[in-house]
């Protein structure tokens, strides 16, 4: 059968507007900005699982000797506890959106802010990392990141990015705080400036050589 030429067009542009729409996914409140707050996430967020915190520089539940360092986001953060499976602490968000079947990088800043306790002085804490679920289901985990070797060591932030494919037009987006120990120590993380963009898209001058380039192969059958 053969096609005409709009017809070799339309199939061939196709993919290239659902590409250029996945640019649309929308996270509300990627910023993670809103009041400080014990036991709940930030505004156009809600508690995944147990009970993650809003912070600022000062807490809530810093008992270091100095404020913790913001992320270059600036703003407020969340903060999770991470220990395993269902006693670590998540949030989560329903976004919309989407193209099913499109590959998308999520972005964000991540730290290990440890654990100083209030009684006793103790410095806590160990290694921690992310859990990204869709739905329910894992699709990726962040870097580990180590904890401050001591309370008076500066807060760092790094930049990362997981990537996934999109199951439908909107779905659950779930953050877990995680914990890298064997022994059931937990893992006290922030994560801040959330983002999301497609994966990876040809130029658009790729693009147009790509659809003449189909064009002329019709024709040439």
């Amino acid at each position: 059968m053969r096609l005409s030429r709009v017809s070799a067009v339309t199939a061939l542009l196709v993919p290239i507007f659902m590409l250029s729409n996945a640019h649309a996914a929308t996270i509300v409140n990627g910023d993670l900005d809103g009041p400080v707050s014990t036991g709940s996430a930030a505004p156009g967020w809600f508690n995944w699982q147990k009970t993650p915190d809003t912070c600022d520089a000062n807490g809530p539940f810093n008992n270091t000797p100095n404020p913790w360092a913001l992320s270059p986001n600036g703003g407020t953060f969340v903060r999770t506890a991470g220990v395993s499976g269902v006693n670590s602490e998540a949030f989560a968000q329903n976004v919309t959106d989407f193209v099913p079947g499109v590959l998308y990088d999520l972005s964000f800043y991540q730290t290990n802010l440890g654990f100083e306790h209030p009684v006793s002085g103790a410095w806590n804490g160990t290694d921690g990392y992310y859990d990204v679920l869709i739905d329910g289901v894992l699709a990726d985990s962040t870097p580990v990141l180590t904890k401050p070797a001591v309370n008076t060591d500066p807060i760092s932030w790094s930049f990362t990015t997981v990537s996934f494919v999109a199951p439908s037009a909107a779905f659950e987006l779930a953050l877990v705080g995680q914990s890298a120990s064997t022994s059931g120590l937990a893992a006290y993380m922030g994560i801040d400036g959330i983002s999301v963009r497609v994966a990876s898209i040809p130029a658009p001058g790729a693009f147009c050589i790509f659809v003449l380039a189909g064009i002329t192969s019709r024709r040439r059958r």
